[in-house]
């Protein structure tokens, strides 16, 4: 397991990962073999857990036997307290719902993902609404972005689907037809073409799902093999920017064309640094969060050259999501180190943790239609919002 989780058993175990690594994503199927002692519980069922495996050093969550019992820990002093008031909300949510990333809607409502649900959330009340029906078992929402077409759209990384939300009935529909088989779609965004372009952590593609017909296009020349594309979004020129978490890279596409380019070391990014969410800045540049190397980077679309920040970053605080707020900064979350962390286009970086609660593990972050930021406690099961100096 990583630093930062602990494993209780009565017994040894062996581990072998069901799949391969895939970046950004926070489940894992592991299968636990009985070598000795006595196992707590029959490690034939799954749980929902937050670590990493021996064998898979990069993952932030997986699915693991029961037996195992992993658990993480968050530690270290809290930051200064936070620009504007922090309001949580978990009332409507599902327990053990783990919601992940967040998204504005065009109803002017906040959508996001959790396990086997899309959920809703009224920015002006904190009322939550959650949606099921017509997902199918196991699809596992994992990004969502709202559409052209005035639809929220999601991908379902163990389903291997794409999944449409009307955000006026909650209708869903799923579309799989031209999914290469186990792609692992990931991260999803808005193209400038009016289609929507996602990721496939596994596949190793970049896919293109068109809003009217749902007709589904893939690219990879231009990929580096085992890159494992995660999230993606739209950049400056009409281009598309994401990251590759297990191929430690930063890639760029052009909608018009399919063609990829890769950035890497080569351009200033420092190894092993597990590239996770990725935004347009204010500044033109595209930034994005290091979940491994504990940095923030931005890239220069023009030439990609890739710089990096971690002075003012708590160590090993693992950088999740991140987006533009209201205030012109760029606003992050830390999953480990259960904080919001707020770096200025200048590269200055400034923690907040009070009233955060104790070990929520924030992860997707957004900034919604009034003027604040919300985020997801992945592990808090909330919603939650910053209220930012002078907005509403």
């Amino acid at each position: 397991m990583r630093s930062d989780a602990r494993c209780r058993t009565t017994g040894a175990f062996g581990f072998k990962a069901l799949q391969d690594e895939v970046p950004g994503n926070r489940y894992w199927r592991v299968t636990a073999e009985h070598v000795g002692g006595v196992p707590e519980m029959s490690v034939s069922e799954t749980m929902k857990a937050r670590g990493a495996a021996t064998d898979v050093d990069r993952a932030p969550f997986m699915t693991v036997s029961p037996a195992l019992r992993a658990e993480t820990r968050s530690s270290g002093a809290c930051g200064g307290s936070l620009p504007g008031v922090v309001t949580e909300y978990g009332v409507g949510m599902t327990p053990g719902s783990f919601p992940e990333i967040i998204a504005g809607g065009p109803d002017g409502n906040l959508w996001f993902t959790e396990y086997g649900r899309i959920g809703k959330v009224v920015p002006a009340t904190g009322g939550i609404t959650e949606y099921s029906a017509g997902l199918s078992l196991g699809g596992i929402p994992g990004a969502i972005t709202a559409g052209p077409d005035g639809n929220m759209w999601f991908t379902e990384a163990f389903g291997d689907r794409i999944g449409r939300i009307v955000p006026a009935t909650g209708a869903i529909t799923e579309y799989a037809t031209g999914l290469t088989p186990n792609g692992y779609p990931l991260g999803i965004t808005a193209g400038p073409d009016g289609n929507l372009w996602f990721t496939q952590g596994q596949g190793d593609r970049i896919g293109r799902i068109m809003p009217s017909t749902g007709a589904i296009t893939e690219y990879f020349s231009g990929l580096t093999p085992g890159g494992g594309p995660a999230y993606i979004a739209a950049g400056p020129a009409g281009t598309l920017w994401f990251t590759e978490y297990k191929g430690n890279r930063i890639g760029r596409i052009v909608p018009s064309t399919g063609a990829i380019t890769e950035f890497s070391a080569c351009d200033g990014l420092s190894p092993d640094s597990g590239p996770t969410s990725i935004t347009a800045g204010p500044d033109g540049n595209m930034w994005f969060t290091e979940y491994d190397g504990n940095r923030i980077g931005k890239i220069a679309p023009s030439t990609g050259a890739i710089t990096e920040y971690s002075t003012g970053l708590t160590p090993n605080s693992s950088p999740a999501g991140i987006a533009v707020g209201s205030d012109g900064n760029l606003w992050f979350t830390e999953f480990n180190g259960n904080r919001v962390g707020r770096i200025t286009p200048l590269g200055v970086i400034t923690e907040y943790s009070t009233g955060l609660t104790a070990g929520c593990g924030p992860f997707g972050i957004t900034a919604g239609p009034d003027g604040n930021l919300w985020f997801m406690e992945y592990d808090g099961n909330r919603v939650g919002k910053i209220v930012l100096t002078g907005t509403a």
